[in-house]
């Protein structure tokens, strides 16, 4: 077996296992509110795509293939995806808060 092959494989294998550890906090830490639980399994999942799609286009330039500038638009793409994303939950959840702090302000003050 040739030992482009080799690497290859031995890069696919180390791509599966960091983007299947990326999946151990969802697994291991629940989210009680259906709001906050989508959002951290969001974050995750693009995380885990994030490493995925790196991990595959360095087997494809080990294995030899012109992959640079569609792995590279692709990742920048997703990146630009995450980051938007993230800002957006960050927004939600905040505003999320500050409207339940601000009623529960109201409702003990007209109390």
């Amino acid at each position: 077996m040739s030992g482009q092959y080799i690497a290859a494989i031995i890069m696919f294998l180390t791509t599966i296992g960091f983007a299947a550890l990326f999946w151990l906090p969802v697994i291991k830490f629940k989210q009680k509110n259906p709001l906050l639980r989508f959002y951290w399994k969001g974050f995750w999942a693009f995380l885990s795509g994030l490493t995925a799609l790196a991990g595959g286009q360095s087997v494809l330039i080990i294995l030899g293939f012109d992959v640079q500038k569609i792995a590279t638009a692709l990742l920048f793409g997703v990146t630009v995806s995450f980051v938007g994303f993230v800002m957006f939950a960050w927004g939600r959840l905040t505003l999320k808060g500050v409207t339940t702090v601000m009623a529960k302000t109201v409702k003990v003050s007209t109390s």
